[in-house]
């Protein structure tokens, strides 16, 4: 029985890689400077290591098997992540601290005060990356901003946003609905991300004055960041993190409906990576990000 960490010999991945980006098992030895043979020997010891055949024989050439297209596919992102993480020595190397954000948290509150830190300390190296999800991401970064419930996070992780949300459209939105946030958001659309207890939540929480359609029309996108910038664009009335949306509030972008708000418990945080938080250019990042959340909460207010 196979240990469940063992794999197949890496030359033997990288020529499915290979044949999968290049169609052909003569494609495949041109560019990875051997043989048909060798190619083609690789592929025979993967499908005896794997105990199923993960090519069929068309003609003269090959393809992959469903099964084996699907394999190629998880080698070809496993090695894209190594590579990934190869161009990012160079900045590993040259100590950037890197810091891993949310889109919409990046774009919103971090990338507008980046200029003020380079000016302030023009020899920090800093690499901010986005997360795409809540997920942890790998490598681990030095500071990551994440957003969970609070009563979930670690007892190290620094407070940094509050997460309560609220809906907002833009102003021409509510205009065309006669300036009335009711009627707006009786009109619809209401925009969504994967989040779906938002709505009936928040429509909960404001009471029968704000009830809406039995069936609104709903428009859903993938995550906070494409939500807001379809509220902006008036496509419809989402419920976005206030935290997020005061720069688009204050430029007139985008306008809050209510005070009435859901998710006070919940939160971003500062998580900084074990054993980093002592290193003095993480210090100062991480100081800087709790200087911008200061900032932030003395907007809010």
């Amino acid at each position: 029985m196979r240990s469940p960490r063992r794999l197949p010999s890496l030359t033997a991945l990288r020529a499915l890689e290979a044949v999968r980006e290049t169609g052909s098992v003569t494609a495949a030895a041109r560019r990875l400077s051997v043989s048909h043979s060798a190619v083609s020997h690789q592929i025979k010891y993967l499908e005896d290591w794997i105990g199923r055949p993960i090519t069929v024989r068309r003609g003269r050439s090959v393809a992959l098997t469903e099964a084996g297209e699907s394999l190629a596919r998880v080698v070809n992102d496993s090695f894209d992540a190594i590579r990934h993480e190869i161009d990012l020595l160079p900045l590993r190397f040259g100590r950037a601290v890197s810091i891993s954000a949310l889109p919409v948290i990046a774009e919103e509150v971090l990338m507008p005060r980046l200029p003020a830190l380079q000016a302030a300390h023009p020899r920090l190296n800093v690499h901010i990356s986005l997360a795409q999800t809540d997920r942890p991401k790998t490598p681990v970064p030095d500071v990551e901003i994440v957003f969970r419930q609070r009563d979930r996070t670690l007892p190290t992780d620094l407070a940094f946003l509050p997460g309560d949300a609220a809906p907002v459209c833009a102003p021409h939105f509510l205009a065309a609905a006669g300036g009335d946030p009711r009627e707006a958001v009786r009109r619809g659309p209401l925009l969504r991300d994967e989040d779906s207890r938002m709505w009936p939540e928040w429509l909960s929480r404001a009471g029968p004055d704000w009830e809406a359609p039995e069936a609104p029309q709903a428009i859903y996108l993938e995550g906070s960041f494409l939500l807001q910038k379809a509220a902006e664009l008036g496509i419809g009335i989402a419920i976005c993190r206030r935290a997020t949306i005061r720069r688009a509030v204050r430029e007139g972008r985008l306008v809050e409906l209510s005070d009435i708000v859901i998710d006070a418990d919940w939160a971003y945080t500062l998580r900084v990576a074990t054993a980093r938080e002592i290193e003095p250019e993480v210090r100062l990042v991480t100081q800087w990000l709790r200087d911008v959340s200061q900032a932030e909460a003395g907007q809010a207010r």
